[in-house]
């Protein structure tokens, strides 16, 4: 195995010249750097990252909680935070918390055990005090995307929703809606609650309520919006449009809709949330709220590596604004004179 001898010798380096390549940190002109990547690509060199680790008392890996990794949604969040600290020289490890302050508290504690420098966290139940208690003792700085959920966190990342939802909205019912269905997130949930309350100014701009339209609770995944729709449709109510808390959502009403012969957008408009790789892909392609998910990731990750290098920066805050994505999944109700 190459050692970082072999790597200096064949660059006609000296060893910590190598060194400050490794590990990123100092001046190194750009002929000898040169040099040495080529002596590390040639010889298969590989630091050892645990030595590292021990002299600069850093793992060198940065942590993420998120609520279920295994969605298209939270995987994009992830890649955002990826895509900022590799350039670092940082690595990562992820976890699921599930929307459960048991399982949130066992993935933090299993970062923090692992040494993790600092951890992104996207959580959707209060951290729980002896898991605070655990995080202050080990001193790691903490990022927060969308609701602070933990006291210790030095950063906070934040996405519009209020005004995403007021767009959707306000749009439907400038499209002349007012048979209006809308299929929320859980009310535990604080991207729910922050929606319903755009939703409820767009109605008020016209002179509406939310109890002018009919809402529905679930849970953020297809086969809400699936079940739902067949539900209304069976009980018999009257609607136009469709507003989905979410994209998954929505493909569910999408099934479902055309499951019962109901034609998008002619007899019923769809709106989405979020606007998910495969929104623009559904037939017809979905009008949805944008948000660059990946970009929530980067800029907590970005944050973090700033909270690295200087401890007592913060607190920091971004917040980041969605826009609407407006395709073919809504049109104005057949009969406009009669809902307007």
């Amino acid at each position: 195995m190459a050692t970082i001898t072999d790597v200096a010798q064949l660059a006609g380096v000296s060893r910590s010249t190598v060194s400050r390549v490794v590990a990123r940190n100092g001046y190194v002109s750009d002929a000898k750097r040169k040099a040495i990547e080529q002596a590390i690509a040639e010889l298969g060199y590989r630091p050892n990252t645990l030595a590292q680790a021990l002299r600069s008392n850093r793992s060198n890996v940065i942590g993420a909680v998120v609520v279920d990794i295994g969605t298209p949604y939270f995987a994009s969040m992830v890649f955002g935070v990826q895509r900022a600290i590799r350039p670092a020289g940082k690595s990562l490890m992820v976890s699921s918390g599930y929307a459960d302050q048991d399982q949130e508290a066992r993935a933090i504690m299993e970062l923090v055990d692992r040494s993790c420098d600092g951890i992104v966290l996207y959580l959707e139940r209060p951290m729980r005090p002896d898991v605070v208690d655990i995080v202050q003792a080990a001193q790691i700085p903490i990022v927060s995307i969308g609701h602070d959920h933990c006291p210790v966190s030095r950063g906070r990342v934040v996405l519009n929703n209020y005004e995403g939802a007021r767009q959707a909205m306000r749009y439907l019912l400038e499209q002349g809606h007012r048979q209006i269905v809308y299929l929320s997130g859980q009310l535990t949930i604080g991207d729910t609650l922050d929606r319903m309350q755009g939703i409820a100014a767009a109605l008020e701009e016209f002179g509406l309520e939310l109890d002018d339209i009919h809402i529905v609770n679930g849970a953020f995944h297809e086969s809400f919006g699936y079940r739902a729709s067949k539900e209304l449709v069976q009980q018999g109510r009257q609607f136009t449009a469709i507003f989905a808390g979410d994209d998954d959502i929505a493909a569910g009403v999408y099934q479902a809709l055309r499951e019962l012969g109901l034609s998008i957008p002619g007899d019923v408009s769809v709106m989405g949330f979020d606007d998910a790789f495969y929104a623009k892909h559904l037939t017809p392609p979905l009008t949805t709220v944008r948000q660059e998910v990946d970009a929530l990731g980067q800029s907590a990750a970005q944050m973090l590596l700033r909270l690295l290098e200087d401890p007592l920066a913060g607190p920091l805050h971004s917040g980041h604004e969605t826009s609407l994505a407006v395709r073919a999944s809504v049109a104005q109700p057949h009969s406009i004179e009669e809902v307007a």
